[in-house]
């Protein structure tokens, strides 16, 4: 097998694994190179299973692998779901905040946890919490930075928080806050302690 084919391999079994690869983070950006200089032969790997790879070039330097199939889209439990709104929602703040070349947007507990109680939900132990993490780490949406031991324990969130929930209007961030405020208000919890929405554990 050729380097180049191998490297083909390598690339196609990433995507297939997590469905984003980044090149802002070093241990993904020769696989994200790859495919942005390779993109055809990328592509043409997963054309006949149904699945398209599409490129976001700077600021979000990520390429996503996408399969429009109906029931294919990888399924979140209902605190992954919060959890991956609520970085969202912390990013997109962060975000506007940072100077363009800042290549890190970095959330601790305290804010999550801050995030949580504004909607009377409870907060996560540290152990819950880094459970919730491994699946949006998984899919390179969020990971922790070291163990989290403590409120002012540092998440990194990945741009592909704006590409993980459908129809999104990237240009305009102001208005993604407020989507992403009115999707989490479909989780919050009414004072009386009722569920406000039925979501499958």
């Amino acid at each position: 097998m050729t380097e180049t084919n191998k490297m083909l391999e390598e690339c196609a079994n990433y995507l297939l694994n997590h469905c984003f690869v980044l090149g802002g983070v070093e241990d993904q950006r020769a696989k994200y190179l790859y495919v942005q200089d390779h993109l055809n032969e990328v592509r043409a790997v997963f054309a006949p299973l149904g699945y398209s790879v599409v490129l976001y070039p700077a600021p979000l330097q990520a390429a996503a692998l996408v399969n429009e199939h109906e029931g294919s889209q990888a399924r979140l439990l209902k605190y992954e779901s919060i959890l991956l709104l609520v970085l969202r929602l912390l990013y997109l703040q962060k975000r506007e905040s940072l100077s363009a070349s800042a290549d890190q947007v970095l959330v601790t507990v305290e804010e999550v946890q801050a995030e949580l109680q504004k909607m009377n939900l409870p907060r996560r132990d540290q152990p819950t919490l880094e459970k919730l993490l491994r699946t949006l780490r998984r899919y390179n949406l969020a990971r922790p930075v070291g163990r989290l031991s403590g409120l002012d324990s540092r998440i990194e969130v990945f741009p592909t928080v704006l590409l993980a929930l459908p129809d999104s209007d990237l240009a305009d961030a102001a208005a993604e806050v407020t989507r992403t405020r009115s999707e989490l208000s479909l989780y919050e919890r009414p004072e009386d302690g009722t569920a406000a929405v039925e979501v499958e554990e």
